[in-house]
């Protein structure tokens, strides 16, 4: 019996095709570009002084867009002349291989199952000066795999040859993965969509990632309604969030 389900489902993979649409690109608009690169400099504001900057993006549940988020993010950071590597950790629902139209085998499980090296996931320039580990195939155990100590090591050798990781995590209010992730990074960008995100998940989540010792750098809003022509991203730094959002 295998040891990995390969098994996708119809009407996730169906949703992909819609999500790439909002992928940054020569026809993004404005609005959206301004947002992502308002984002990037307070990234680099809250990290500035390291070496190799670190961090994942993770929200309360499913669905709420941390996906093409960090994605456009790593496009971003690319753009402007950063070495960018991005990681797809969430090995339950993973979705950069799907949105990027690429194999997502082998990943970073069998990388972490010692199925093979690093020189094997590494998929380079996906886009100019970004790099991509997709998730690979999904393994039984992934809290296992992303709580071990090979994928520190992975980490700290990573960041040898990249200015930013940016890593995809599960959301933190289903499974323990994000905890697990964050704390061999720098800290987490949380993701909230509004109209959808619950305060009380919210809430439950982001006490679970500080009690595991994680470094909560800010929130980002998606979704957020500035007119009614445009919708686009916009950030907050955390404890003003908070005081919005609690």
């Amino acid at each position: 019996m295998s040891l990995f389900n390969t098994r996708i489902k119809k009407k996730q993979t169906q949703s992909f095709s819609a999500q790439r649409r909002n992928i940054l690109n020569n026809k993004t608009s404005f609005y959206v570009r301004e947002s992502y690169n308002s984002l990037r400099t307070n990234v680099r504001f809250f990290q500035a002084g390291q070496n190799c900057k670190r961090f994942c993006v993770t929200s309360a549940v499913a669905g709420e867009g941390k996906s093409i988020t960090i994605l456009n993010m790593a496009i971003a950071f690319a753009e402007d002349g950063q070495r960018v590597l991005l990681i797809d950790a969430d090995m339950r629902r993973p979705s950069q291989g799907r949105l990027l139209i690429e194999c997502a085998s082998p990943g970073l499980s069998n990388l972490l199952a010692d199925q093979c090296d690093v020189q094997e996931v590494i998929r380079e320039n996906v886009y100019p000066n970004m790099d991509v580990i997709f998730s690979g195939d999904i393994p039984p155990n992934p809290s296992e795999l992303l709580g071990s100590p090979r994928m520190e090591e992975l980490i700290e050798q990573l960041s040898k040859n990249y200015d930013y990781i940016l890593v995809d995590s599960p959301p933190a209010g289903i499974v323990t993965d994000a905890c697990l992730i964050g704390k061999v990074l720098d800290g987490a960008v949380f993701l909230v969509r509004q109209n959808k995100t619950q305060k009380d998940i919210l809430a439950r989540s982001v006490k679970q990632l500080e009690n595991a010792g994680v470094r909560m750098m800010g929130f980002v809003i998606n979704g957020y309604i500035a007119n009614s022509n445009h919708i686009h991203r916009q950030e907050y730094r955390a404890e003003e969030t908070r005081k919005k959002l609690f």
